[in-house]
Order: structure tokens, then C-alpha cells, then sequence
């Protein structure tokens, strides 16, 4: 339930953030609760250490606070696809961004079904400082830093390496950039622009953990406190962070089930225009009326709203403004109920263009916890706040939220410099009651898959921990979180089983994943079995083939329903392999045969096997083998579309290979030898194993996700399943740092980054030069990879059209050749890549053999 019509409410589904102190929501949360601060004091050693100059630090006006985030040198570079020499340059703005979009998708339930779909990105940043400090790029890595380097790319960026197909854009009006970015992400949504949108801000300041002089703005703390709405106010702190949330309109997330924060009531953006002293200073009237507008699209009695999350910079300046706002928009709103004032910025800092979105969380947490934590350094109101009888009072202690009858709902502002201003209305929301997934009535596949090994292991430990203590969790929530809510990636395992204590126990023993590989279906009619009723409850072919009286035909068609219902799941077989009538099967789900020709090639079959095991007469088998080939000369075979492997013939038929009747002929006489089951190969999967009950089907298509196919587990699932909150990805923190210079986050330079000076041109050796060597070379500068073998795949690595550029440039550079991005971009490999090279060397060797000048009694000659 919730105070608008959820036609037009939009429902924050997912959130991440990584914020001074805070390396998620959950820890962000607890340090609201126990009334933390994390503007981190900075002593000279500590200064030393990360290479501040002591003439800096020494300064008049140096402020050795500093609101920094953990892990801004470091990234999981591998798990976007990005190669380590891209990432090294990356902006680490971009960097976080990535990490927690992906953290935020999987709060929300959808990273595993985000990819290919309509969900929009609208983010911003601050300027990539960080740009400014590396070393000056090589001539042909000039353009691609450029480009990357620009601040717009990030939601590009976002939308290219998650696959999200939705509106990308970039926002910025500086301090008030992620509010705004919610504004048109909502917007976006109520016009049908997406169907889930990521919207949020991230803001690193660099030199990072350096503290900073405060007489170089004037709104910056002199004594690195930050006390909101405070009369000893005296400035602003920076700090660094960002946060992201994922929306979608309320009436889809409930029908699908989705965990719902809050709900985003309404929201407004404007302007101050010219009525401020200058540029930089604020207007009463802008922020009222941006207040005004927000509170009246949100459609909300304006007496719910019992907190606001104030932008509270802590400036002498600002803050006296935003309060005359806030009581001029109540004031008119005819409100004068209790409402209580907060600003996280005296806990984690001034987070500029992210500033919006720590406040955001904030309130989200506030509406759906039902409690209002406190706001630090706050002793005493400053003295030209005039809130008599507003009902406005900053919170200084956690507590409860006051109950006045009214649904809870909060105001959120954000300011920037410039004039634009932004807010926003949240609300709680009651779930309403109804059927939840239930725990140890069904088995549920539980899908659990990593980048890395390292990675692997973890999220298999931390989701032991998760289930274990998992309270009234359901088994069937579980499932489907893991299912639709995480990226699949190569590494993976999968268990089937109906209860969590049950998952917790099998994720607790080492087992190792399975990489990705081609599946193999393996099919004997002869050990078929009458599916299950819980199969064939859920999948009415079964139930159809059940019907059939006769044995064979019975299998025939439970097995081609098999087959089909695994296509319709995703999953591709590779090869089919089988035994005597099953390779009739085979053949139908290969396309090489008609179904309905290959059910009466496999009833004969199994006709002449009874007639031999029968010690028949066998002129009755030729009857059946002549029908048997009249058929198959009438409707002719075709290139199968998968491998079929006959264990009659003990032969491979690959994909897209010419069939011959002869081929069928041949497995049609094998019947009547009648031979025992050939062995089929071990890493087959038992199609018709796996239908003896509902829990073998889990498995076998459990087994083929493991081997790397996109299974669509919504056919899987028998009743309403909802989002849980799991433990999110443990990205592979990897050092990301080529400032050469003291960059302010370690001592000393760290020997595993990967930017590494360019190599030395390699001595040429005339005709026999090894090329496949320099291009390996090359992928190994400019890639920054060191695992480089000759069939390599460019890709794989990480490399883009961009990259291929300067690869181009320095075979150029270093061979005299000219090869094109779309020739080099095809090539993929460093063979192939040489063959190229090699390709245009003979080219222009024959060129400057056949344009050489020549003298009357030349006898020189030359090759073609």
C-alpha cells in the first residue's frame, strides 16, 4: 500500500553505494544508526606515507581531514572485460561506477535479466582528475584517452559493458547532479522511455586522502568539521563517494515480485535564474519553489512528510537559506506538524555531485526502517534560523519515526552551484500480504557462478553464512534471486535441493565449478521411463507422449518433448549422441529428419530388434527394413544442425555435414544384430534419466547452465517467488594506479601495476623475422596483459576497435605496413594478426620488385 496510485509511483527496487566508512548500504546503514563520522583525521606520518609534500601539509590553512572511500585504485577489470593497460587510465570514477551499478542490479533482483533489456542509465561525475595526473599517452593512444577520459562516457560506458539497451545519459549541475539524474530517470519511466532505470552520481577527489587548504574556497571548514544548521558552523568538508538506484514503476515490481526500498512519490528540478546575489549564491525562492513543485507531483498530504534530508553544506551562507526555503514551502503548504531536519554530510563530507544520492539512501532507509538517525555536530541552532512554529527541527539523536496516522514519507533536497536544485519525495511501502515461496515442498536449483576461482569460493562461503542465518527466509525466494539476480559468469555450479539448510550444507563443501563447455545429450529408448507426474503437471507434452500406447512411440515423443522443452529453456545442444531407434530421434531434433518420418523409422527399428530377440522369422525384418528405406528415400535426410554421435556405427556426424540415406541404412541394419548399449561418452547428460522426477529435471538443466547455457529458469518455477537480499558479488580487487608521481594512496610505487613503460622496438632479422613475436609483443604493451599465446583471442583480452587503433599504429610503426581496423579487428588472434602483417610485407616486396629500375643487361630476377 502506498499514498499514491501506484500506476504512476515509482518503486526503488535497488540501491549500492560506497561511501567514506561504508563499503555498502548495509554498512552505510549501521554507521547512520551509531551516530558516526568518517571525515578521517590525517597525521603528518600517515601524510608522509602517501606522498604529501611536507611543505603542503605544513602550510597555513592545511586541513588534514580527508573523506575518503576504500578501493579507488582498485578494480576487477576482468570481470567488465576490460584489459588492464584500458584500465589503468580509466577514470576511477567510471571504475566505482561500474562495480556498484552491477551491486545495485543485483540489490535489485535483475542483474541476471538486465542484459538485452530496456533499462536506461542516468548518472553523472565530477571532472576526472585523475586524467590530469597520469603521464602524457604515446601518439597513437592519444585519441582513445581523449575519448575515454571525457566525463559523458560513464553512462555509455555502463550501458556498453552491461548490455543495457535503454536511454544512457549523462547529467551534471554539480552538487545537485544525482537528484536530477533520479528526476529524469523517473521521467524516462512514466514515459515509456525504459523499464528499469539505473540512476545515481560518483565524486573522487584526488589527490586522494590529502586533506586540503581552506583558503583555497571560502567555503570550505578552516577546522575540518562539518556542522550542519549549526550557529559554530564555519564551512564545508569534501569527500568522495558514489551511489546508485535502480527504479521501475511500482505496479511492475509487484507483479514480478520485486523487494520495493520505497517508493518515489515525486520529484522536481528548476532553477534559480537570476535572483541570487551571484552566480554562486542560493535562492530562497528557487529551492522553495523546486520543494513546492516535488511535493505537489508526488500527490502526497503534505503532513506525512516528518523528515527531510537536507542538502546541509554547513556554510554560513547556505545553510540559513535552505532553511527559510524549507519554512516558506511549509508555510504554504499550510503544514506546521513536527518535522525533523538531517545532513549526512557531517558523517562522510560534501560529496559534490553525489551529494544527492547519500542523502537519497538516507531517506530510503529512513521510510522503509521507520527511523530517523541523527545528525552529527549539531549542538545549537545558528541564530538567523527562523523556524518559530514551522514545526522544523534538526534530529540530533536516532529515533523512532513518530507515528501521526499518515504513511511515512520524506523530503530529500539537493543544491548546486550554478542554481539548479533538486527534490525529491519518498514513501514507505506496506507490502501487502500474500503467498510467498515456500521452503521444503519442491526442490529449487540454486545457481552460483564467478569470474575467478578466488571469487567463486567466496560468494560460496558468504552465501553458507547468508542461508544459514536466513531467519523466515524461503527456499523458492532464494532460488529465484540467485537465478534472475546475478550475472551468470564462466565459472559455475548449481545445486538442487528444497530446503536452505540443505543449500548451506552443500555450499559448504569445497566444490569446485564447472567451466563452460559443449553439452552432450545423450538418448537410449530403451531405458525410458513414463515421466513423472510432477513433469508432466508442469510440461502437458509429457503428458500428451504418456498417452501413447505403444512403447516405442511413447518414447520417441517423450524424448523429442524433452528435447524440445530444453530448447524452449535456452539450452543448445552441441551433440546428440544415441543409440539404434534413438538416432531417428536424434536426427528429428537435429532438423535432418521430419519428426513424424523419424517416429515410424524408430517404430521398425525397434520392430526388427523384437523380431530378432524373438528368434523370429527374419524375412519379417526385411519387411520392416525396406519400409524403413522407402521412407527415408522419400523424404530425404538434411545437414544436421547439431553433431550427432551414432553408437551404432561408432562414428561422429558434425553439425552442417551432408546426411545420406546410406547413413540411416546402415543403423537400420545394425538392429538386427541386435547388440547390447554401446558405452556412450562420460561427460553425456542422460535425457532420459532425468525424467524420472522433477528433481532430476532440475538437475539436468542445472547441469547444462553449469556447461555455460542461458537458462530461462521462469519456466522452472511453479508458483510466485520474490527478490531476498543475498550477499552481492566480491569483485577481485586489483590495483588500477599508473600516476607516477606520489599519488596519494600508497608510499611507494606498486611493481604489479600494470602500466608499464613502452618496450623497446625488438631488433629486426630481415625476411625471417618472427612476427607472430612483435604482434604478441605489441597485445602485451598496449593490452597490458601478460598471458598472451599466439591464438589469443583480442576480445577475450579486452580489446575494442579503440585498441585495435593503436595496435595498427605500432605495426605500422614498427613494420612499414598498413593494415586495416576492420582487416585486424577480424583476424582476432596474434597468428592471425601476423598473417596480415606478412601478407602486406610480400605485397610491397613485390610492388618494389616490379617498380625497381633496371639497367639494358639486368639478368636479376624474382619470384611470383
Amino acid at each position: 500500500m502506498s499514498v499514491q496510485n501506484s500506476n504512476t509511483a515509482i518503486a526503488v527496487i535497488g540501491m549500492a553505494c560506497r561511501l567514506p566508512g561504508a563499503r555498502d548500504v548495509d554498512r552505510y546503514w549501521t554507521n547512520l544508526l551509531e551516530g558516526a563520522h568518517f571525515l578521517a583525521p590525517l597525521d603528518p606520518s600517515g601524510l608522509r606515507s602517501k606522498g604529501v609534500p611536507q611543505d603542503r601539509y605544513t602550510r597555513e590553512g592545511h586541513v588534514a581531514v580527508s573523506g575518503a572511500v576504500d578501493g579507488v585504485e582498485d578494480f576487477d577489470s576482468s570481470f567488465f572485460g576490460i584489459a588492464p593497460a584500458e584500465a589503468d587510465t580509466m577514470d576511477p570514477q567510471h571504475r566505482l561506477f561500474l562495480e556498484e551499478a552491477v551491486h545495485a542490479l543485483e540489490d535489485a533482483g535483475w542483474a541476471g535479466r538486465a542484459a538485452g533489456g530496456r533499462v536506461g542509465v542516468f548518472c553523472g561525475s565530477g571532472e576526472n582528475q585523475y586524467g590530469r595526473l597520469l603521464p602524457e599517452p604515446d601518439e597513437g593512444a592519444g585519441s582513445h584517452r581523449r575519448m575515454s577520459d571525457a566525463p559523458a562516457m560513464l553512462p555509455l560506458r555502463v550501458s556498453y559493458h552491461l548490455d543495457l539497451r535503454g536511454p544512457s545519459v549523462f547529467v551534471n549541475t554539480l552538487c545537485s547532479t544525482g537528484l536530477t539524474a533520479v528526476h529524469l530517470a523517473r521521467r524516462s519511466l512514466l514515459a515509456g522511455d525504459c523499464d528499469i532505470a539505473l540512476a545515481g552520481a560518483v565524486s573522487v577527489r584526488l589527490p586522494h586522502e590529502h586533506g586540503y587548504l581552506a583558503g583555497e574556497s571560502a567555503v570550505l571548514s578552516p577546522d575540518g568539521t562539518l556542522r550542519p544548521f549549526d550557529r559554530d558552523a564555519n564551512g564545508t568538508v569534501p569527500g568522495s563517494g558514489v551511489g546508485i538506484v535502480v527504479l521501475r514503476p511500482l505496479a511492475d515490481a509487484l507483479r514480478d515480485g520485486d523487494r520495493v526500498h520505497a517508493v518515489l512519490h515525486g520529484t522536481a528540478v528548476n532553477n534559480d535564474g537570476s535572483d541570487r546575489q551571484s552566480f554562486a549564491a542560493p535562492s530562497v525562492t528557487g529551492q522553495r519553489d523546486a520543494i513546492l513543485a516535488a511535493v505537489a507531483d508526488a500527490g502526497v498530504d503534505p503532513r506525512a512528510i516528518g523528515y527531510v534530508e537536507a542538502h546541509g553544506t554547513g556554510t554560513p551562507l547556505g545553510d540559513p537559506v535552505e532553511l527559510a526555503a524549507l519554512r516558506e514551502a511549509r508555510e504554504q503548504l499550510g503544514v506546521d506538524t513536527p518535522c525533523a531536519i538531517g545532513a549526512v554530510k557531517s558523517s562522510i563530507g560534501h560529496l559534490d555531485t553525489a551529494a544527492g544520492m547519500a542523502g537519497l539512501i538516507k531517506a530510503v532507509l529512513s521510510v522503509r526502517e521507520g527511523v530517523i538517525p541523527a545528525t552529527v555536530n549539531h549542538r545549537e541552532l545558528l541564530p538567523s534560523a527562523d523556524v518559530e512554529g514551522s514545526g522544523l527541527h534538526v534530529n540530533t539523536r536516532s529515533r523512532a519515526w513518530p507515528q501521526n496516522g499518515l504513511p511515512r514519507c520524506a523530503g530529500v533536497s539537493a543544491l548546486g552551484v550554478g542554481g539548479t536544485n533538486a527534490h525529491v519525495v519518498v514513501g514507505h511501502h506496506v507490502a501487502a500480504p500474500g503467498p510467498r515461496g515456500t521452503d521444503g515442498a519442491a526442490p529449487e536449483a540454486f545457481p552460483v557462478s564467478a569470474r575467478s576461482a578466488d571469487a567463486f569460493h567466496g560468494l560460496r562461503k558468504s552465501l553458507a553464512d547468508a542461508v544459514t542465518v536466513a531467519g523466515d527466509m524461503a527456499a523458492a525466494d532464494v532460488a529465484r534471486t540467485l537465478q534472475d539476480g546475478r550475472m551468470p559468469r564462466e565459472l559455475r555450479r548449481a545445486w538442487v535441493t528444497p530446503s536452505l539448510p540443505e543449500f548451506a550444507a552443500l555450499l559448504r563443501e569445497e566444490a569446485a565449478p564447472v567451466p563452460a563447455g559443449p553439452i552432450e545429450m545423450a538418448i537410449d529408448l530403451g531405458s525410458a521411463v513414463r515421466p513423472d507426474q510432477s513433469l508432466t503437471d508442469r510440461i502437458p507434452a509429457f503428458a500428451t507422449a504418456r498417452d501413447r500406447s505403444d512403447a516405442t512411440e511413447r518414447a520417441f515423443l517423450t524424448g523429442y518433448a524433452a528435447l524440445e522443452e530444453l530448447a524452449a529453456l535456452g539450452v543448445r545442444v552441441a551433440t546428440v549422441t544415441a543409440r539404434g531407434a534413438g538416432e531417428y530421434l536424434a536426427a528429428a531434433h537435429a532438423g535432418a529428419l521430419d519428426r513424424d518420418v523419424a517416429l515410424r523409422c524408430a517404430v521398425r527399428h525397434e520392430a526388427v530388434r523384437a523380431v530378432v530377440r524373438g528368434g523370429g522369422d527374419l524375412s519379417g525384418c526385411e519387411k520392416h527394413l525396406a519400409a524403413i528405406e522407402d521412407e527415408l528415400r522419400a523424404h530425404r535426410p538434411t545437414r544436421p544442425e547439431t553433431a550427432l554421435r551414432s553408437l551404432s556405427l561408432g562414428e561422429t556426424v558434425p553439425a552442417g555435414t551432408e546426411l545420406s540415406v546410406d547413413h540411416f541404412l546402415d543403423v537400420a541394419r545394425t538392429a538386427v544384430m541386435d547388440g547390447g548399449p554401446a558405452a556412450g561418452p562420460g561427460d553425456a547428460a542422460d535425457l532420459m534419466g532425468a525424467l524420472a522426477s522433477w528433481k532430476d529435471w532440475l538437475e539436468l538443466a542445472a547441469w547444462c547452465w553449469e556447461r555455460g547455457a542461458d537458462v530461462d529458469w521462469g519456466r522452472l518455477r511453479a508458483g510466485s517467488a520474490h527478490t531476498v537480499a543475498l550477499p552481492l558479488y566480491p569483485f577481485h580487487a586489483r590495483r588500477h594506479w599508473a600516476i607516477t608521481v606520489p599519488d596519494g594512496t600508497a608510499a611507494d610505487p606498486d611493481p604489479t601495476s600494470r602500466v608499464e613503460p613502452e618496450p623497446e622496438p625488438v631488433p629486426g632479422t630481415g625476411a625471417q623475422e618472427d612476427v607472430v613475436a612483435v604482434v604478441m609483443d605489441t597485445w602485451r604493451s598496449v593490452l597490458g596483459e601478460t598471458d598472451v599465446e599466439p591464438d589469443s583471442d583480442f576480445f577475450a583480452l579486452g580489446g575494442h576497435s579503440l585498441v585495435a587503433a593503436r595496435i595498427v599504429a605500432r605495426l605500422r610503426e614498427r613494420f612499414g605496413v598498413s593494415v586495416s581496423v576492420g582487416d585486424l579487428l577480424d583476424a582476432e588472434t596474434p597468428e592471425g594478426m601476423a598473417g596480415l602483417v606478412r601478407e602486406q610485407q610480400a605485397s610491397a616486396a613485390l610492388y618494389t620488385a616490379l617498380t625497381a629500375p633496371r639497367g639494358a643487361d639486368s639478368t636479376g630476377s624474382f619470384e611470383l
